[in-house]
């Protein structure tokens, strides 16, 4: 750690450059008039001041951190083992080293008793840019020595973690001093806490609906299911095409089966109208990972909140995967966000998609009807806290609906 050391606010005034600056040219006069006591005391001062403040920038010189989580995500509840090492390259030993680290947004993680949470008062709040940190402090580090522990994070709340340089605070033996200097450490890395996994049934998006259309926005035919045959058309895959029938009339006839599974859904989550936003976001998460582990290509429509823009990811678009829904939501500030959507792309995607669900409160309460009424042709679906009668959505299906029951044992 070469560079952004700097001497800490907390320092002795003995250390500041004006008062060794001062007592160097107190003890030359003094000096120089004749009074060697006071000279001796005044250099000494000065001499005291300059050791220690060299000291303490010193100390943090050739220090290096390593910061290595096993794992990049987890869920809430569950926990990562954080390696980490701190390296003093140096032969001058630390009298103590202080390592601080910025705390997780909302609090998505926390660590184990390893770190202690530390609130800074407004005036080293201004002086660091931090208003808290997790702390971890050693009283003594060697020279041309490491230090290396575990510490387990746990998910306590959706969220990603992108942590800022950590910060190491050491001083010079006589405790005037106070130095501190940033290090890479987690700088770079990406810690996602994904929304809470709760069972859920997909019953209703696997339902027999019977269509002629393929293709993205069309539905998955199930072999086992005959509903008919046609004429062979030009481009019909051979393995369609009904021999026995062929041998028997001379004609090419294609089997056509029930179909059962969409190959995609889009999930608009209408954030502003839901009373429990958390457990709209861990359902919405839950089917998405279910219905992505049966084949089916989800997307996501966001609205814009007060930090960010309105997120649109289409299924059909190959970049598009469960994680990266997955992420949307787990930093998806929910408070915040409005009613306002891009309506025109999110039509022009429901149009590609074999379905369209908006999550929202109920159909009365809704902060995206307009966008509703417009995908009214795409047989939009509304997946409600609440269920309503005679909605003019396709189908309300609730929460508790979509939610599996587990069996009593």
């Amino acid at each position: 750690m070469e560079s952004k050391r700097q001497i800490g606010f907390q320092s002795a005034l003995l250390v500041s450059t004006g008062v060794i600056i001062g007592a160097f040219v107190g003890a030359v006069l003094a000096f120089w008039i004749g009074a060697a006591g006071v000279g001796v005391l005044l250099m000494a001062v000065s001499v005291t001041g300059l050791v220690s403040r060299l000291w303490g920038l010193y100390s943090l010189r050739s220090m290096e951190a390593e910061v290595r989580p096993e794992h990049e995500t987890l869920s809430v509840g569950q926990s990562v083992t954080v390696h980490y090492t701190l390296r003093n390259n140096k032969a001058l030993p630390l009298v103590w080293v202080e390592l601080c680290q910025d705390v997780p947004v909302r609090g998505c993680l926390e660590p184990d008793d390893s770190f202690r949470l530390r609130r800074f008062s407004e005036e080293e709040a201004q002086h660091t840019g931090r208003a808290e940190a997790y702390m971890r402090r050693f009283a003594f580090v060697a020279g041309m020595s490491e230090l290396s522990w575990d510490t387990e994070w746990t998910g306590v709340r959706r969220g990603v973690y992108r942590p800022q340089d950590l910060v190491l605070r050491s001083g010079d033996g006589f405790g005037l001093t106070q130095s501190s200097g940033e290090v890479a450490g987690l700088s770079g890395r990406v810690l996602v806490v994904w929304p809470r996994l709760v069972p859920v049934e997909v019953w209703p998006f696997l339902r027999h609906v019977w269509t002629g259309n393929t293709g993205k926005a069309g539905w998955q035919e199930d072999p086992t299911v005959m509903r008919g045959e046609r004429a062979y058309q030009p481009g019909d895959p051979w393995k369609r095409i009904d021999w026995r029938t062929a041998a028997r009339t001379d004609e090419l006839m294609v089997r056509q089966f029930d179909t059962v599974t969409p190959l995609s859904v889009l999930f608009i989550l209408d954030a502003a109208s839901l009373e429990d936003k958390e457990e709209a976001i861990s359902i919405t998460a839950s089917l998405i990972r279910v219905l992505s582990a049966q084949g089916i290509d989800c997307g996501l429509a966001l609205p814009a909140t007060a930090a960010r823009p309105t997120i649109l990811l289409r299924p059909e678009d190959p970049m598009v995967t469960e994680q990266r829904c997955l992420f949307a939501l787990s930093e998806f500030e929910a408070e915040s966000a409005g009613g306002h959507f891009d309506d025109m792309a999110i039509v022009l995607t429901a149009a590609q998609s074999g379905q369209v669900w908006i999550v929202a409160e109920s159909a009365k309460t809704t902060r995206c009807a307009v966008l509703a009424g417009k995908l009214a042709e795409s047989g939009v679906r509304l997946l409600a806290a609440r269920d309503e009668p005679g909605v003019a959505m396709t189908k309300v299906y609730t929460f508790d609906s979509i939610r599996r029951r587990e069996a009593a044992p």
